[in-house]
């Protein structure tokens, strides 16, 4: 079995502006086991720099936990 390097389970990260609220990462489940090499990749606005500060360390989420 191979060690996990990130878990994150059922994060969720929401932004308020104005009245509105922005959902930019919803319900998310990733597991990345050690030695794994992964790209990730989407369009603009989709939260990849949400996930990697998340991840990182950088930035809480709105809800949800991980393993980092």
């Amino acid at each position: 079995m191979s060690e996990i390097l990130v878990d994150v389970k059922n994060l969720s990260k929401e932004y308020k502006r104005g009245g509105e609220t922005l959902v930019v990462l919803d319900d998310l489940n990733l597991e990345i086991p050690k030695q794994d090499y992964l790209a990730l990749m989407g369009p603009s606005g989709s939260g990849k720099s949400t996930l990697l500060n998340l991840i990182g360390g950088l930035d809480t989420p709105s809800s949800g936990s991980g393993i980092y």
